[in-house]
Formats: structure tokens, C-alpha cells, sequence
């Protein structure tokens, strides 16, 4: 290369380019060697035994292919250990995984299954039967109202039969509850229709829906808890003292937003469980009621849901017709003659108007829930409730009857409840209701304050097996209903163990 640059300087461009045979015969002869540089070249390098290096060489590949194949099986051998160990570990990760979905999906078709023909129509139901024991018992009848005041006895608490029809913009409910509690009755329990507008997932609620018809009121915790997933046999004493019946006939603006819950309603405000005017309005005045709160899962295994609720109405006096004067004999030697001043005139009265009262209430619930792998679920809830002339069930609230004054009512309860496995359940709860916190007493020709609360330990057993239930509940009753040997209140023994089967459907 040397030289031919050499050569191409002693030429001139001009003869280079325009003769460019000449230049590649020119080019070859510096780059090939003559023949006898190649003779030289051949003598001036002994040869080389070939067979020798040969063997050497084959020798050195097999004992390196050698090699490689035994770190290569020990690759292989280690690789596929890991291999099966991870492929282990994902498989029963795998069938766990599998069988807690399973699982959640039993409990769920459980709690809620459902029939269905058409598309968005379900038929559900279930059925409580009870047999219980109460220390209140006695084999009397009630003179006042003619009603048995026997409670050892088996009773059909529940048997309802649902069919909700449920679309994207629709949704109504129709439910029949059957009971032989007070006789046998079948009654409409829960009848609504709804249209709303669904939210962006749909496992979330609704972001708005409106609702008309027979429904629960929106108010609090308990009232609107399912009867078929509460493990105690029934709600607290101050729920069913305010709200007996849960369910009432109204209007009901609800929906949700990520976490957060909302529910406006106005009804009657005489539900089904009240005592005076069932399902009935006898007034203008309507009840409001309402709850703002969330419901948030807490970390990858707890959820709680908490909420304050508020009602506004007014209740109803029923107003007296109007009397006659009147003349009675009371014999009062009891000689079966008439004597001097055994004669009473009672003088006649007027009419009285009906007239309506206001009435309100507060409150404040709370609800955590955990899963414990291997264990279940584990749920802690209360409610406080304060509230004025609400009470329609237990000590009738009418601030214009015989005490001529406003009853406040505060009660409150506190619970927990613990899966034991898939098969057991156990739950406990204490609840106080304090029907009228002003409550007084004569004692001594003195007026002094008197207690007329309730109070309720709850102790509840639940065997599960699929669709079927068997709980065992007794609860001990603290109450001011009794009397002692000298006239002053004391505790009515009243605790009641009942026996409840169960089956859904």
C-alpha cells in the first residue's frame, strides 16, 4: 500500500486518469509477491507436525464442552428447583385466592339469592320462627285490651316473600311479611318505586334516585339494617320505641358520591308498628327525616360507615267528645243499701279539639368491620339517640294527655358481633332507653325524681349452615316496672331466652 502510494505520486494525475489500465497493472504488480519471494517465504518456516496440534486442540474443546454441559446440567438442575418452588408457592397462592372469591361469593348468594326469570326481576324471602320463654309470663289475659299475656309460646315472627325488579333507570320493590305475633295477619310490609341515575361503577350507588311508596325510614343505623342480616333477634329498645315498624309511606330523595351517603325523606310519620294510627295520617303535618354520612373501606381488609341523622314533625292528639252529667251509687259500707252521701254526681265536659304537637330527634351511628383470615368477620357498631315526644311504641308520647308536658327520650346501644368460622357466629349487645328523662315520684308526701329506664344485655348464638340459621338469643331485662313490699320500684323479673329457625331463599 506503501508503495503503491509512492507510484501514484511519481505519476502525473493527468496520465492516472486518463490511462487507467495502466495504473491497475501497475497497482497489481506492487500488491502481488513474485514467485520466488513465495519460494523463500515457504523455506524460511519449518513445518509444523499437523496431527499433533490437532489432537491437542480436540482434546482442549472436549474437556471444555465437558465442562460446560456440567455447569449447564447445574444450571438446569438449580433453575428448575426455583422453578418448581415458585411455581408451588403461585399455585396454592392461586387456590386460595380462588377459594376466598369462592367463599364471599357463597356468603353473598347467601344473604341475598335470588330467582330469576326476567331480566332485573329477583324473587327472594325467608322465614323466622320462634319459641321463646319469658319470666313475664303468666297464663292471664289483659283486661284493658283482651290480649293473652302468655309469651312461652311459638310464633311465626317472619315470613316474607320479596320481588324487586332492578334496571339501570328503574327499580321497584313489592314485599308481603305473614306473622302470627298479634293473630295471624298478612300485611304489605315494603312497596316502592324508584327512578335514579346510576353512578360511574356499578358497584357504587346511585347518584341520585327518588322514591315513593312504603319504605324504611332513613334514619340511623338499625332502622334500616336488614331483618335478615341482623344476628339479634330484634332491634334495641329505643329503635323500636321511636321508630316501631321502620317502614313508613312517604317520598325519599338517597343517593352517593365515592364515599359519602345521603337521604332525605318525607312521610306520615305514623309507621307501621304504631299503636294509634298505623299507615294512617290524621293530620296535615308530615314527618321529615334525613342522613348524611360515608361508607369507606379502611386499609385492605376493614370498611366503616359512619352518619348523623335528623327528624322533624308533628304528632297528633286526639281530641274528647263531649259528656253528659251523670249520678252513681257507690255502696260504700257495702250493706246493699242506699245510705247518705253514697250518691256522686259527675259533672258533664265539654269537648275537646285534636291538636298536633312538635317533635324531633337526633342522632349519631357508627359501624367497623374487619376480616380476620382463617377466623371471619369481626363487626363493632353503635347509636345515640335524642329526641323529644317521638315515642309511638313503649311510653306514648302526647304532650297534651294526662302528664300535660313533653317527654324527652334518650336512648343509645352499643354492639359487637364475631364470626367464629364459616358455621358460628356470636354476637353480644347493650342498649338503655330512658323513655322520659323527667320523670318524678310521690314518695314520703314528697315529689322526687324517678327512673323509668330500660335496659337490655343481649347474648346471641348463630349456627349457620348455607341458606339455614338456628340462633339461640337470651337477654336480660332491666326495667322500673315492679313494685317491693313498701310500695317502691323495683326491677319486673322480665329476661326471655328464645330459640329462632331460619331459612332463606
Amino acid at each position: 500500500m506503501k508503495d503503491t502510494r509512492a507510484i501514484g505520486r511519481l505519476l502525473p494525475s493527468s496520465s492516472i486518469g486518463g490511462n487507467r489500465k495502466i495504473h491497475g497493472v501497475l497497482l497489481l504488480a506492487c500488491l502481488v509477491p513474485s514467485r520466488a519471494a513465495l519460494a523463500q517465504t515457504v523455506e524460511s518456516e519449518p513445518a509444523a507436525p499437523l496431527p499433533d496440534q490437532l489432537q491437542a486442540l480436540a482434546a482442549a474443546l472436549a474437556e471444555m464442552q465437558q465442562r460446560e454441559e456440567v455447569e449447564r446440567a447445574a444450571l438446569r438442575a438449580e433453575f428448575g428447583q426455583q422453578l418448581a418452588t415458585e411455581r408451588a408457592a403461585r399455585e396454592a397462592s392461586e387456590q386460595r385466592a380462588a377459594a376466598e372469591v369462592q367463599k364471599r361469593v357463597n356468603e353473598a348468594l347467601a344473604a341475598n339469592p335470588a330467582v330469576v326469570g326476567v331480566k332485573g326481576l329477583s324473587v327472594t324471602g325467608f322465614v323466622q320462627a320462634d319459641l321463646a320463654f319469658r319470666q313475664s309470663s303468666e297464663d292471664q289475659i289483659n283486661s284493658s285490651t283482651g290480649a293473652p299475656l302468655n309469651e312461652d309460646r311459638f310464633v311465626l315472627r317472619r315470613a316474607r316473600v320479596a320481588t324487586a325488579y332492578d334496571s339501570r333507570f328503574w327499580a321497584s320493590v313489592f314485599e308481603l311479611d305473614a306473622n302470627t305475633v298479634n293473630g295471624g295477619q298478612v300485611r304489605i310490609i315494603n312497596a316502592e318505586a324508584s327512578a335514579r341515575w346510576p353512578g360511574s361503577q356499578p358497584q357504587q350507588p346511585p347518584l341520585l334516585m327518588v322514591t315513593f311508596g312504603l319504605f324504611k325510614i332513613p334514619f340511623g343505623w338499625e332502622v334500616v339494617e336488614r331483618d335478615r342480616d341482623r344476628l339479634f333477634l330484634e332491634r334495641s329498645t329505643v329503635v323500636r320505641a321511636l321508630f316501631p315498624g321502620e317502614y313508613d309511606l312517604g317520598g325519599r330523595l338517597q343517593g352517593g358520591w365515592r364515599f359519602l351517603r345521603y337521604a332525605v325523606a318525607v312521610q306520615n310519620g305514623e309507621p307501621i308498628g304504631e299503636r294509634t294510627f298505623s299507615l294512617r295520617d290524621p293530620n296535615l303535618a308530615k314527618d321529615v327525616t334525613g342522613r348524611v354520612g360515608v361508607d369507606t373501606p379502611v386499609g385492605a381488609l376493614a370498611k366503616l360507615a359512619a352518619g348523623f341523622s335528623a327528624l322533624y314533625g308533628g304528632g297528633f292528639h286526639k281530641g274528647t267528645p263531649a259528656t253528659k252529667p251523670t249520678l252513681s251509687w257507690q255502696d260504700r259500707n257495702e250493706n246493699g243499701t242506699f245510705d247518705t252521701g253514697e250518691l256522686q254526681v259527675a259533672p258533664g265536659v265539654s269537648a275537646t279539639p285534636s291538636a298536633n304537637f312538635s317533635r324531633f330527634a337526633l342522632g349519631a351511628d357508627a359501624r367497623l368491620s374487619w376480616r380476620i383470615p382463617q377466623l371471619g368477620e369481626t363487626v363493632v357498631y353503635g347509636e345515640l339517640i335524642w329526641a323529644k315526644s317521638l315515642d309511638r311504641a313503649v311510653l306514648i308520647a302526647d304532650p297534651m294527655g294526662p302528664l300535660g308536658r313533653d317527654l324527652r327520650e334518650l336512648g343509645y346501644y352499643v354492639a359487637a358481633v364475631q364470626d367464629l368460622g364459616p358455621h358460628v357466629q356470636v354476637g353480644v349487645r347493650y342498649d338503655s332507653y330512658d323513655p322520659d328523662r323527667d320523670a318524678t315520684d310521690t314518695q314520703g308526701a314528697r315529689l322526687v325524681p324517678s327512673s323509668h329506664v330500660y335496659q337490655t344485655v343481649a347474648l346471641a348464638l348463630a349456627l349457620r349452615a348455607g341458606p339455614g340459621r338456628l340462633v339461640l338469643e337470651y337477654d336480660i331485662n332491666r326495667n322500673h316496672l315492679g313494685r317491693d313490699s313498701n310500695g317502691m320500684p323495683t326491677n319486673l323479673a322480665d329476661n326471655v331466652f328464645t330459640v329462632r329457625s331460619e331459612v332463606k331463599f
